[in-house]
């Protein structure tokens, strides 16, 4: 890349001020590196090892021929298995970077077994309210005959509601109906009970 104002980057570097170690610094840093330096390794201790360990190495070890090649030989499978190895390691991980399995979604069902239907028998206590009807004809007393004329209205409403539920099925606002007028029907009963 080629520098626009070459010139004023020039004259700028220029004018920058130059500074530098002083003598002492240069003096102590010669002074270092002129010392004659002991490796390490010499100002450690050293040990003999005792001869059964020499004996032992030496039973071990193959001939000095051989003994090169096969350390060359390891070094190398040594190297190949660390090669491939970082390979491995490099696919994984570059497998698990570049994955984009999203939201993991599962589904869950249920099969229930549909229920037997309910037949109902709305005719079931017809003969109780048969009776209790012959009664009040016969007793022939006003409040009583009150009861008995609402009972039979909901008798009729009631039969009325068993025709739609033969014309339209069993739907549900058509039972609930039903439901209802026996309830009130079950009620004139009661109070006409009371009254006898």
């Amino acid at each position: 890349m080629k520098e626009k104002n070459y010139d004023r980057l020039r004259r700028a570097l220029d004018q920058l001020p130059d500074y530098g170690p002083d003598d002492q610094t240069w003096e102590h840093i010669q002074g270092g590196l002129d010392a004659p330096r002991v490796p390490l390794a010499e100002q450690l201790p050293t040990y003999a090892p005792p001869a059964q360990v020499w004996n032992a190495l030496s039973r071990e070890l193959p001939p000095a021929g051989r003994r090169r090649l096969s350390v060359v030989r390891q070094a190398g499978r040594r190297v190949a298995a660390l090669a491939a190895a970082a390979m491995v390691a490099l696919l994984v991980a570059a497998g698990l970077y570049l994955r984009d399995e999203g939201p993991e979604v599962t589904y869950a069902y249920y099969q229930e077994a549909a229920p037997a239907p309910v037949v109902a028998d709305w005719d079931e206590d017809e003969d109780s309210f048969d009776r209790a009807r012959e009664v009040v004809q016969q007793r022939n007393e006003p409040r009583l005959n009150h009861l008995g004329q609402e009972l039979d209205e909901l008798t009729s409403a009631r039969e009325e509601v068993k025709a739609m539920l033969v014309a339209y099925g069993e739907d549900p606002s058509i039972v609930r109906q039903l439901a209802e007028i026996e309830r009130e029907r079950d009620d004139v009963y009661r109070r006409i009970i009371v009254e006898l």
